[in-house]
């Protein structure tokens, strides 16, 4: 039950950033892309907790660790798109 619920999320935030990119506006979506390098650490930490109950060789212990993984390149390239970007709201506020 929590992995498809984690894949839920995934997917609505995948659909966000997207969406978000298309439309050229970062901005609904910066605390998701924000806050993906804390549920990355958050998983890391139960995970480590939890480590001799992960058969790690297995499918789903490699599809954890690639979700982990995959969490911090998100939120990395999150904090990058959202550097780079300055929105119409931002550009305003910046000439003040």
């Amino acid at each position: 039950m929590d992995a498809q619920a984690l894949g839920v999320w995934a997917l609505a935030l995948g659909v966000g950033v997207l969406g978000s990119l298309a439309e050229d506006d970062l901005d609904r979506t910066r605390p998701a892309l924000l806050s993906l390098p804390g549920a990355a650490l958050a998983l890391t930490v139960v995970l480590a907790a939890r480590a001799p109950h992960v058969h790690w060789s297995s499918g789903p212990g490699l599809g954890l660790i690639a979700m982990v993984a995959g969490l911090l390149a998100a939120g990395a390239s999150g904090r990058l798109l959202l550097r780079s970007s300055t929105g119409p709201g931002e550009a305003m506020r910046g000439t003040g």
